[in-house]
């Protein structure tokens, strides 16, 4: 009973492979149209379903409520006594303050469980580093203060950029609201922005996507210099054949610790639309 065991969102995009061997717990977030909701899955947001919601005038992100998290750790706790939940950037989403809200029930209803909820302070594979970080940890420690500790330096290094086709879908969110007028001061123009330490930062207007992605790499190889250990993910919402371009050149380029490739979530797809390629990336053990 001694040993942490880390959950995360799903829009935090960690692959398979990588949640079955630290045996991380995914939480899948939901999405409410038309005032119905949907689970972040393939089974409920099939492709055709995507393609319909990202038409819709109205989206409504809001997080689950407390009772939800209350019993996703109560169920676990039959494993451990120790949780660390790793969420999406407050700015963005209230799940911080409901899952906090959650943990504290859970904790009054489970004898002995300590759950510690934590801002990654990023989004999609950039959120994902950080549970990775927390997950590693966990395999050599049944420290919880540590854990959090090791996860909360990935939170405050890793940096996540994108190249968006438009940013009309993202806008529909109403947080966006600066870099939408940004974004729509010029025809035809691709947005760049980075998201880190828990705001997203409008960089470039890129002429063309494959400007963007060069940009892309541009901030890449000013953040993280020569000779370090880098860990990076690219990610893409229906734009594969980018994203493995991307991928080649940060093979070159880079020299990575690690590399993934990872499309965005269903749920991700309806928020943000089609057209995007990014990186998430930080430098360390």
């Amino acid at each position: 009973m001694a040993k942490v065991s880390i959950v995360t969102d799903s829009v935090a995009s960690l692959p398979r492979e990588v949640i079955d061997e630290y045996d991380i717990h995914i939480i899948p977030v939901r999405i409410t149209i038309g005032g119905k909701s949907y689970q972040d899955t393939e089974d409920d947001l099939p492709v055709e379903r995507i393609h319909s919601f990202q038409q819709v005038a109205q989206i409504d992100t809001t997080p689950w409520p407390p009772k939800f998290y209350l019993q996703a750790y109560a169920r676990l706790s039959r494993k451990t006594n120790k949780l660390v939940h790793v969420v999406c950037f407050s700015h963005f989403t209230a799940t911080m303050s409901l899952a906090q809200a959650g943990a504290r029930m859970a904790e009054d209803a489970v004898p002995g469980l300590h759950v510690e909820v934590l801002d990654s302070q990023v989004a999609t594979m950039a959120q994902g580093f950080v549970a990775l970080r927390a997950a590693r940890s966990a395999a050599s420690s049944d420290d919880i203060d540590l854990v959090v500790e090791a996860a909360r330096e990935v939170s405050l290094q890793v940096n996540s950029v994108f190249v968006f086709d438009s940013l009309r879908c993202l806008s529909r969110t109403g947080r966006i609201n600066h870099m939408a007028s940004w974004a729509s001061s010029l025809l035809r123009v691709k947005p760049v922005v980075s998201l880190s330490r828990g705001q997203e930062h409008p960089l470039f207007l890129a002429r063309s996507r494959s400007q963007g992605i060069k940009k892309i790499v541009s901030v890449m190889h000013r953040e993280v210099g020569t000779g370090k250990k880098v860990h990076i993910a690219v990610m893409h919402s229906e734009r594969e054949d980018e994203a493995k371009e991307l991928e080649s050149i940060i093979r070159r380029q880079f020299n990575p610790a690690e590399l993934y490739v990872v499309p965005f979530t269903p749920v991700m797809q309806v928020v943000a639309g089609p057209g995007i390629v990014g990186v998430a990336f930080y430098c360390g053990e």
